[in-house]
């Protein structure tokens, strides 16, 4: 090869690895700043979240006793909770619980991995879960019984992304927009799963409260679940 063919292969070659160099520096600060994006503004929502259900003007003292006065029957305790409730929120209309024009369920806070989220009150359509993460199945946030809660799994670590570094024994706590309550629960099992398999959706919790926080895993062929009973 001429020195002068040999000169002008190099320059190109040095051209496309300043584009490839370029375009994936692009990518991940793009990416970086989606997750911090969405991020921010799922914080920001939760701090009106929080005011709304900390907000003394709106509390409903009633719904305090209802555990204790229900503790007999799980199905009446709940019941009584969406009928005391319906509409509105500790005396919030649910209209102002509304998250990029979805209805907000709860919040899930994951101390272990920095994250918190709004919880949707269902996965109505596919953008749902582009927003946030979503009950998918299930009995309510914070209602006896199992609730499958579903969010994506990014690689950044946004929604769902960082469950993999969730461990038996961990706590996440749930929020409910029914009646302000904030619970414990324990991560007590943690798998992968077929893609198809459902099997832990109508699983027997024995009266007490679980929620399973699933994502997809290998290119949406297999699950990761994690499990999760009230402390």
């Amino acid at each position: 090869m001429k020195r002068g063919a040999y000169d002008k292969f190099l320059t190109v070659l040095l051209a496309i690895l300043i584009i490839g160099i370029v375009g994936t520096a692009g990518f991940l600060v793009y990416k970086y700043y989606e997750k911090y994006k969405i991020n921010t503004d799922a914080d920001e929502f939760l701090n009106e979240f929080d005011n709304y259900i900390n907000n003394d003007n709106n509390v409903d003292n009633n719904n305090n006793n209802i555990d204790d006065e229900l503790l007999y029957d799980p199905e009446a305790e709940n019941q009584a909770i969406r009928e005391q409730n319906s509409g509105r929120v500790r005396g919030i209309s649910t209209d102002a619980l509304v998250y990029k024009g979805y209805k907000v369920a709860g919040k899930l806070e994951m101390p272990t991995v920095n994250l918190q989220y709004p919880v949707l009150e269902q996965m109505t359509d596919a953008n749902a879960i582009e927003v946030s993460i979503a009950i998918q199945y299930g009995v309510g946030l914070n209602n006896v019984g199992n609730t499958v809660i579903i969010g994506h799994n990014y690689r950044s670590g946004l929604f769902f992304g960082s469950n993999k570094k969730l461990q038996i024994g961990d706590t996440i706590y749930i929020t409910d927009s029914s009646t302000g309550t904030r619970r414990a629960y324990t991560i007590y099992n943690k798998y992968t799963t077929e893609e198809s398999d459902t099997s832990f959706y109508n699983r027997n919790t024995n009266g007490a409260r679980e929620v399973s926080l699933v994502t997809c895993q290998s290119n949406n062929k297999y699950r990761l679940v994690v499990l999760a009973r009230e402390t």
